[in-house]
């Protein structure tokens, strides 16, 4: 396969899984456990 083949496999992993996050993980900065327990409940 080469080392280029390599490089492009991980660079659209990474850039699936910094997606991913970006999407469906929620911002839990300064807030409560109660506040995160119902944003999750809502979704």
């Amino acid at each position: 396969m080469g080392e280029r083949w390599v490089f492009w496999f991980f660079a659209a992993v990474s850039l699936a899984a910094a997606l991913f996050v970006a999407r469906r993980v929620p911002e839990t900065k300064n807030r409560s456990l109660d506040e995160i327990q119902s944003a999750l409940a809502a979704r």
